[in-house]
């Protein structure tokens, strides 16, 4: 991370996280204009990222594949293998900093190919090195994770909404921040209240499907790196079939969706583990477990909405738990490019 994360506050972030999408979305909008995304009109797209930026990802290609693209975001530690160029017809890569050490060294793999560079600044590494480069929200980002994570949402939302045509999804990016506003101080009381059974986890695991899946797998993340408790994001049907054996007391688990991970909330807590279930459907007959109920928005949207939530825990517990969101200690010295 660059120098600017060292005075960011982690609860700051997450009240600032509706004006960074309001200047993300006009600065995006701005931004795209004057870009030729030509090369991402047809053919097989690939989209790259790693950390936070993999986890982003994935409603986007969700989305453009239901549009009938073939799509696959692939993490970009694979794109740095021999022959990535033939993976795509055209890639679109993502890195908050733009100088994620593997984001960058794919480049090399695919030279040739038309490149999308999404990132916070323009003259970062990566977004030289592209044909093209998208902006993220202008705010500094925190250590781990909390505007840069649904500013690239977002921007990957919009980018679908360019290549795809005009759909109910436009006027969502506009709401967006308003309803971002309004969950996060609607949110942040209860998950005040949660936080104390969450503060004495010894593991957690976090759980959605579809787009969903991407906020299971940063939440793990955010658990890691935040709380530093380990965690595990998993795609609904991946987890029936296994993952879920091991679940009981001193287990917490954080669940996206609707009617599959209703039931699946329910047994969770009847095998002993702390449970939020996160839905935009409220359960019609309850599931005896704690529930956060969501604004409705399109696919592309929710998982902007999803984390913030998440977020707020994140921060809560840590307080319990004494520690200061942050102040990372396993820092490498080789994830990073000058």
């Amino acid at each position: 991370m660059g120098p600017d994360h060292k005075t960011v506050d982690f609860r700051q972030a997450i009240f600032d996280q509706a004006e960074n999408l309001r200047s993300g979305s006009a600065a995006f909008r701005d931004a795209v204009a004057e870009v030729d995304l030509r090369a991402l009109c047809e053919g097989t797209i690939v989209l790259g990222g790693i950390g936070a930026s993999a986890h982003a990802l994935i409603p986007a290609v969700l989305a453009l594949r239901a549009a009938g693209r073939r799509a696959f975001a692939v993490s970009a530690a694979e794109l740095r293998e021999a022959n990535a160029a033939q993976l795509g017809d055209a890639f679109v890569l993502v890195s908050q900093s733009g100088a994620s050490a593997e984001t960058v060294a794919a480049l090399e793999r695919i030279e040739g190919a038309p490149v999308v560079a999404i990132s916070a600044h323009g003259d970062s590494p990566l977004a030289r090195a592209a044909q093209a480069w998208l902006p993220l929200g202008p705010l500094p980002d925190t250590p781990v994770a909390t505007l840069s994570y649904t500013a690239t949402l977002q921007a990957l939302g919009m980018l679908c909404g360019v290549l795809l045509g005009p759909s109910n999804i436009d006027s969502a990016w506009e709401q967006l921040p308003e309803l971002a506003a309004a969950l996060i101080e609607r949110a942040d009381p209860v998950v005040e209240e949660l936080a104390g059974p969450f503060a004495a986890v010894r593991a957690l695991d976090a759980i959605g499907s579809g787009p969903a899946a991407a906020s299971a797998g940063e939440t793990a993340l955010l658990a890691r790196e935040g709380l530093r408790l380990p965690a595990s994001g998993i795609e609904t049907r991946e987890y029936l079939h296994g993952p879920l054996e091991a679940v009981g007391e001193g287990f917490g688990c954080v669940v996206f969706g609707r009617a599959r991970e209703h039931g699946l909330a329910a047994a969770l807590a009847s095998f002993g583990a702390a449970v939020v279930l996160l839905t935009d459907e409220a359960p019609s007959n309850g599931v005896g477990v704690p529930v956060l109920e969501l604004p409705r928005v399109p696919d592309l949207a929710a998982p902007v909405l999803q984390i913030l939530p998440v977020q707020l825990l994140a921060d809560h517990v840590a307080r319990l738990r004494g520690i200061e969101i942050g102040q990372l200690r396993r820092q490498q010295d080789d994830t990073k490019v000058a």
